[in-house]
């Protein structure tokens, strides 16, 4: 049996992309109750300074470069997690999606609609590489959802990640810059190869929604990293386990909580929880499991990690949200009792 560790010696950060923002229906009806976490946001010290958005904050956790004035190059970053491949190639995300119309409008739905298998995405691929090999075009659908596009020069564009587009009508989302028109041009090319193809042709006879479109974003070469002092990350987030393995932290599967955590971390130092389904669920707009998942984190991970804290058993801890503000915790902040708590929806 493994001894237990020295918590004295252990840090933990909570990354929990979506808190801040509710679905609808959450912020206009009845709460759940979270004393754990309105007590820590109330007592902690809240610095800002990290970039909005999960994507971006978790570039900035692990020291990466964030482009000024191009998109975060998510591509190249989960390429190398997906395909353990690393160079210095211009990449770019061309995840596969479903387009379904609502008067004059046009709704992505990502891929955890599409259940499509590796199989089906691989030949989808195939299919469409077929009409740019010759020119120099690269296609790979290294997962079901996440497929990668090499043109043949960097492309001279913006674009929005996906999971900001999820649920929404596409075209206030789609590529600009100096070369948005030839990509919504290139767009429409693929939409067409991919309404003949033979897989959707297979699943709209079996019922299943067709991949009539892909998406493009996060294109980019892959970022210079600085040393981080991570010495581990949990959890299944596929950016942040790729830049895990850029970094050469260790990486572990999520534990089902704080107790779980704290039985399994074998080395002292700074630790990295990555928990994203309040995240999933704000693009499935499902508030009734929003908040259910608020009381298990709440739960399995809030109060017992604040109590840890309390108790002199963890000497620091952080939760970290997309907007940019990390709320760090002590003992000497947790005994703060003047500090007011405030309900969840007034840091939205």
């Amino acid at each position: 049996m493994r001894a237990m560790p020295d918590a004295a010696g252990h840090t933990l950060t909570l990354f929990l992309p979506g808190l801040f923002t509710p679905v609808p229906d959450v912020a206009g009806g009845a709460s759940t109750r979270l004393p754990a976490l309105e007590t820590w946001l109330a007592r902690a010290a809240a610095w800002t300074g990290l970039p909005r958005g999960a994507e971006a904050v978790l570039f900035a956790l692990f020291g990466a470069d964030i482009p000024d004035d191009a998109d975060l190059p998510v591509a190249a970053v989960t390429r190398a997690l997906d395909l353990g491949v690393i160079d210095n190639g211009w990449w770019l995300r061309a995840d596969p999606v479903h387009l379904h119309p609502q008067r004059d409008r046009l709704v992505l739905e990502d891929s955890r609609r599409l259940e499509l298998t590796q199989d089906e995405a691989t030949r989808l691929a195939n299919e469409i590489l077929e009409h740019y090999r010759a020119d120099g075009w690269l296609l790979k659908a290294a997962r079901p959802g996440r497929w990668y596009l090499k043109p043949p020069r960097a492309a001279r564009i913006r674009t929005t990640p996906l999971a900001e587009v999820a649920g929404r009508d596409i075209h206030p989302y789609l590529p600009r810059g100096e070369e948005a028109k030839a990509w919504h041009t290139r767009l429409n090319e693929m939409q067409i190869l991919l309404h003949t193809a033979k897989v959707n042709e297979e699943r709209e006879r079996a019922g299943k929604p067709s991949v009539n479109s892909l998406w493009f974003w996060g294109g980019g070469r892959l970022p210079k990293l600085a040393p981080v002092h991570w010495a581990g990350l949990w959890g299944e987030e596929p950016l942040s386990l790729a830049f895990a393995r850029l970094a050469q932290v260790p990486s572990h599967a999520r534990p089902a909580g704080f107790a779980a955590w704290r039985r399994e971390a074998d080395s002292t130092g700074g630790h990295l929880v990555v928990l994203d389904d309040l995240l999933a669920l704000q693009q499935e707009a499902d508030s009734a499991a929003w908040q259910e998942t608020l009381a298990s984190l709440e739960h399995d991970w809030i109060a017992p990690l604040a109590g840890a804290v309390r108790a002199g058993t963890l000497p620091r801890a952080e939760l970290i949200a997309d907007t940019g503000t990390r709320f760090v915790l002590t003992r000497a902040y947790a005994r703060r009792w003047w500090r007011r708590r405030r309900p969840l929806a007034a840091y939205a």
